[in-house]
């Protein structure tokens, strides 16, 4: 019985061809956007999963509560937290550091020979000790995870490292030095970390060289509460019966018994391992809410390509009248043929899915350059997938098949072979047009949509940001001693090409974050905090901050000069930026150092467009420099960098010549939003041609039923034009009141996307409009082409036939 539901149901396939293609088709391309998209949020949620204890382990994050009553969110903790907590609270089964250094140069010793090898590596190089390896799990090819880090100056490295600076030699026992100053023995090889991890660490340096390595900071950062920063992560491992909320309690009196009067300003809490990827507030890669929208988003393409095939089952209806009506009166059942219309739904999306494979297999390389991700199909080892697949084809038969062999298979016999079927016709026209409505009601959102994020990402990454970002380029400072810097600098100088530089911590809108308690003349502490920027006398000028009033800032090694910004002169209650000229000032963050404000500049944004402008001041501190800006000539700029990397090579031959332009990173910053911006863009696209093709077909079978009527009317008289309206002006209406009803979904949901940003664009009315008008278009040119055909048909051949 099943076998000969399917060989009718292939028969009537064949014979209906264009309307078997367009539902394929349609269907492919949502199953193919589900596929991608499922694979995409798994993807995302099972990062850190794989580690044995991961339910168990919790990384130790930071709100700092500020005097003015807000809260600075920060992904680190100090350094002292890990073991008070383990000495404090004897449940706790483990705990480990994790340092991070952002840049390091890796030189690889070569044997009898004068040169040795260079490596820059970026953000894949930290600091921990054997307490890491046996909390998180890493594959081990050399070495004894129990037993390693253990001592000063010993090194362990990823497979993928070993290659790069051995080949295939054996690395066990051979050296490396890092940023040209401390040798590490290799004592350890392990397999490269998995592409699901936020802990993407290649080199793991003893945490017990850290006193050598920073001798004027370890013993602050092994012992001051206060030392705070994104780059030191403390995790504990806690036992199954001790929850997250009673440590959390207990942190809260151990801070109190450790730091005093500070305890207020404090507060540390668990975070658990699987909450890091996504926690934004703690620099989390990706928000749960944006996989959700992204799930969504793919349901309701498949939910479109089904309406295509409900709507022209239901349409085919009166053609299929006398088939249904005969079958009955030979016996059929209404069961029968309610699964024969199930099993040609069957069929069509069993070929659609194997189309939709072949895009996902053509797509995804193009697909992970988008996202950056390194998504594959592999059912073989990827039983979820497999699972995914059959949940979502079973959805689609039963979603997309049911209702219209519902309809077909309660057709009266004797009125469906007279084609007497106006109270099923009317029913089913009646969904019909529903399902027109609400199919365009989702393309109208997406498009909206699309337009808004389009707008609020070209606004990101054009808005005026209060300095200079064009032909601006960073290099890293590798040593900053006076002679070498002032020697660089000169030397750069002479070079026509070369305006202006800068020694700086970090140049304008980085993802640094100094700040700390600042003090006015005689007042008391601020309640506010106030952000540190570190930059010399050049730093103005090299990015183009607008001075106000006073005068920029001289180097000093005895005086201490301040630049503020308009807004910490507001905050300071002061009208007039030139009242603050002359007064003294004390950053906390300086150690407290008194200095003299000198000048005012104009507002400018230190960070994303995330977050508002904060009270900041500008002062030099040779200690801080960590990169140079150099502003040069863009009309020279490939000469012009040759040189610059002769000059930087001549004080820095042991380090790795790199530089990058201000502009590409402050275009970084917006990763997410071009990300989101792509994916959109992308099912809007798909969702308008799967609507497209539903209304081709639509129209075409509502042409058909029509022939009779429209031959009459060309007899009659009636124009191409009159006849192409005729058709066209039912559809018409349908988008009108689904561009009515999804305008204000759209403006709902865009408006809470853009309440995430400090900074962002008005929703305008014209946005709405334009929308409506794109969507009208794309209809009206859709079935225009199916009307005009049928409008030009010979009206003696449609009567004939008829």
């Amino acid at each position: 019985m099943i076998r000969n539901y399917f060989k009718i149901a292939w028969r009537n396939l064949r014979k209906h061809k264009f309307y078997t293609l367009i539902n394929v088709f349609g269907l492919s391309l949502g199953i193919g956007c589900g596929i991608i998209l499922f694979q995409f949020i798994t993807y995302h949620f099972s990062f850190d999963t794989y580690h044995h204890d991961a339910k168990q382990v919790y990384k130790i994050v930071t709100n700092l509560h500020l005097p003015d009553g807000g809260i600075e969110n920060e992904q680190g903790s100090p350094l002292v937290l890990g073991k008070v907590l383990k000495n404090d609270i004897s449940q706790i089964k483990d705990q480990a550091a994790l340092l991070r250094m952002h840049d390091a140069t890796i030189t690889i010793p070569q044997t009898g020979k004068t040169n040795a090898q260079l490596f820059a590596e970026h953000e894949n190089i930290a600091l921990t000790d054997k307490h890491f390896f046996s909390m998180f799990d890493y594959e081990w090819e050399q070495g004894d995870k129990n037993n390693v880090l253990t001592e000063p100056n010993t090194v362990v490295l990823s497979h993928n490292l070993v290659q790069k600076y051995f080949g295939s030699q054996d690395a066990i026992g051979k050296t490396i030095k890092v940023d040209s100053k401390n040798t590490f023995k290799i004592v350890g090889i392990v397999k490269d970390h998995p592409a699901n991890t936020d802990f993407k660490t290649d080199i793991f340096l003893s945490l017990s060289s850290l006193k050598l390595m920073n001798p004027e900071w370890e013993q602050q950062m092994q012992t001051d509460w206060g030392f705070i920063n994104s780059t030191t992560a403390t995790f504990v491992l806690l036992p199954e019966g001790l929850s997250a909320g009673k440590v959390n309690a207990e942190l809260t009196t151990i801070v109190k018994r450790y730091t005093g009067d500070r305890a207020s300003v404090f507060e540390f809490k668990l975070q658990p391992l699987h909450e890091v990827h996504f926690d934004g507030r703690y620099s989390g890669v990706i928000q749960k809410s944006l996989l959700v929208t992204l799930g969504i988003i793919g349901l309701l393409l498949i939910v479109i390509a089904c309406v295509n095939f409900i709507n022209m089952a239901t349409a085919q209806s009166f053609k299929r009248a006398k088939e249904i009506g005969t079958r009955k009166v030979l016996g059929s059942t209404p069961s029968a043929i309610f699964f024969q219309f199930i099993a040609e739904m069957a069929s069509i999306t069993f070929f659609a899915a194997l189309l939709a494979i072949l895009w996902v297999l053509i797509t995804l390389p193009i697909v992970n350059t988008w996202l950056q991700t390194n998504l594959t199909l592999n059912f073989i080892s990827s039983p979820k997938l497999i699972l995914f697949v059959l949940i979502l084809l079973m959805f689609i038969i039963l979603a997309a098949g049911f209702y219209p062999a519902l309809i077909l298979s309660r057709f009266k016999p004797v009125n469906a072979l007279k084609n007497q079927l106006n109270q099923s016709t009317q029913s089913a026209g009646f969904g019909r047009k529903s399902l027109i409505v609400v199919q365009n009601i989702i393309a109208q959102v997406l498009i909206i949509s699309t337009i808004l994020i389009a707008m609020q990402v070209k606004f990101l990454k054009t808005a005026d940001l209060g300095f200079s970002k064009n032909a601006v380029l960073v290099l890293p400072v590798p040593d900053n001693a006076k002679t070498k810097t002032n020697f660089l600098r000169n030397r750069l100088l002479a070079y026509p090409g070369i305006k202006d530089i800068s020694f700086c911590y970090r140049p304008p809108a980085s993802t640094a974050d100094k700040g700390g308690s600042i003090k006015y003349e005689s007042r008391s502490w601020e309640k506010f905090i106030g952000k540190t920027i570190i930059g010399d006398a050049g730093y103005v000028k090299t990015f183009g901050i607008q001075l106000i009033a006073g005068r920029n800032i001289i180097e000093s090694d005895t005086a201490k000069e301040y630049l503020v910004n308009e807004k910490l002169v507001q905050k300071l209650g002061l009208k007039d930026a030139q009242q603050i000229i002359g007064h003294r000032f004390a950053a906390g963050d300086i150690s407290d150092q008194q200095g003299i404000i000198v000048g005012v500049v104009k507002d400018f944004h230190s960070k994303s467009l995330y977050t508002a402008i904060d009270p900041q001041y500008i002062s030099s501190l040779r200690s801080g420099y960590q990169y140079m800006g150099v502003k040069i000539n863009s009309n020279e700029s490939s000469a012009v960098i040759d040189q610059i990397k002769k000059e930087w090579q001549s004080v820095y031959p042991d380090n790795v010549f790199e530089y990058h332009f201000l502009d590409e990173q402050i275009a970084d910053f917006y990763q997410k939003e071009d990300l989101l911006n792509k994916l959109i863009k992308s099912s809007t696209i798909i969702a308008i041609f799967i609507s497209c093709l539903g209304l081709l077909g639509l129209i075409s079978l509502l042409t058909l039923q029509r022939t009779k009527e429209i031959g009459i009317r060309k007899v009659l008289g009636a124009s191409v034009v009159h006849i192409t309206a005729l058709l066209s002006v039912d559809f018409l209406k349908l988008i009108i009141i689904a561009v009515i009803i999804a305008s204000p979904v759209a403006w709902l949901i865009m408006s809470k996307y853009l309440q995430d940003f400090a900074y962002r664009i008005d929703i305008q009315w014209w946005v709405f409009a334009l929308a409506a008008i794109i969507a009208i278009l794309i209809v009206f040119v859709t079935v225009s082409f199916q009307s005009i055909k049928a409008a030009m048909a010979n009206p003696i051949n449609s009567l004939r036939n008829e």
